[in-house]
């Protein structure tokens, strides 16, 4: 009985670790599943900044997206999203939402929500992710994988 309760307090304390705390995200995607010409280039890459407290169910996400086929000139997106995890030790699904500006001080500069899933395999801040979501106002799907730090 009592190795059951140390086990619990074991993966009860590992879960809430995975959350704590500030992590780096990194990634690269494919917005509607295109996969005509999978290479880093035509990709956009994405940088996220994640704030997870142990006492709170939410964690907070602040990221930027652009592209790479032309770095230098690509429209820049900045989006704001709350993440809800579902902690467990060593694999970390979750749901994602927020609201953002998609080609940020453009001309063409859009407003609006996106929503989807993901899972983050890992222990500590450091992992690998993978995630699908949804930018409305854009009508498009973005499927993205990287790694967290």
């Amino acid at each position: 009985m009592r190795l059951i309760h140390v086990l619990g307090m074991l993966i009860a304390s590992a879960g809430t670790a995975e959350a704590q705390g500030v992590s780096l995200w990194l990634g690269a995607g494919r917005p509607n599943g295109d996969s005509t010409s999978i290479t880093l280039r035509n990709s956009e890459v994405y940088v996220g900044l994640q704030v997870g407290l142990p006492v709170v169910p939410v964690a907070v996400r602040v990221e930027g997206m652009t592209s790479l086929s032309d770095f230098g000139s690509a429209p820049r997106s900045f989006i704001a999203n709350a993440v809800l995890p579902l902690r467990l030790p060593g694999v970390q699904p979750y749901v994602i939402g927020g609201y953002g500006a998609y080609s940020y001080g453009e001309p063409l500069e859009v407003r609006g929500v996106n929503y989807g899933a993901g899972v983050r395999f890992g222990l500590s801040r450091t992992g690998v992710f993978g995630e699908v979501r949804r930018h409305q106002r854009l009508d498009r799907n973005v499927v993205t994988v990287g790694i967290t730090l």
